[in-house]
């Protein structure tokens, strides 16, 4: 089901989609500052940190000016999700009294080897796709990195609810895909038109 609604200077496709295990409902511009929704499944506690994002928006998209940080911290990575533009640098700095490295078996598949506290490897993300982040050293640890083709994307929050900024998006129509540890969702198609006048 697809319909409009007006919501300021944006009219956006308002649908809900049954995906497997996880449903995006009611995906809606806030105005023109968001697109907004909520990622459900019967298990909620796994919709907690699935990356909601536009696929393929026109243009070229800039990644962070600033490294993204990702913290080996009481032997864990901290945050364990983290959505990127291509381009953008990642930073893993040890903040652990132990050695730690980061390795990545998926995509550009990387090493950068072993480091000890207070120091920190970086790695920039040529390629979209997911990337599994590992340590060698201590099996339990694992991440990920979602690059993504541009900046138009959230995390969900623990009830699944998300918020995409959308500054200098232009009308038309996208496709809002899902990425989750667990569970696989298809696209939700969602239009946005300039309202009409």
């Amino acid at each position: 089901m697809l319909s409009s609604k007006s919501l300021g200077p944006l009219v956006v496709g308002i649908a809900s989609l049954l995906c497997v295990g996880i449903p995006v409902r009611d995906a809606i511009a806030d105005g023109a500052n968001s697109v907004s929704g909520k990622v459900t499944a019967k298990k909620m506690s796994i919709v907690k940190n699935s990356v909601v994002y536009l696929e393929q928006v026109p243009g070229t998209h800039k990644p962070a000016a600033k490294p993204v940080r990702i913290d080996q911290i009481n032997q864990t990575f901290s945050p364990s999700v983290a959505p990127v533009v291509v381009g953008t640098t990642v930073d893993f700095l040890n903040n652990d009294n132990t050695l730690h490295s980061v390795f990545s078996p998926d995509g550009e598949k990387y090493d950068l080897g072993q480091w000890g506290k207070g120091e920190s490897r970086h790695y920039t993300f040529k390629t979209p796709g997911v990337y599994t982040q590992l340590c060698k050293l201590h099996p339990q640890m694992v991440a990920y990195i979602i690059a993504l083709q541009n900046p138009y994307f959230a995390i969900t929050k623990d009830d699944g609810s998300f918020a995409i900024p959308i500054p200098n998006l232009p009308p038309g129509e996208y496709q809002l895909a899902v990425w989750n540890e667990r569970q696989k969702a298809a696209p939700l198609p969602v239009k946005i038109e300039a309202a009409p006048v």
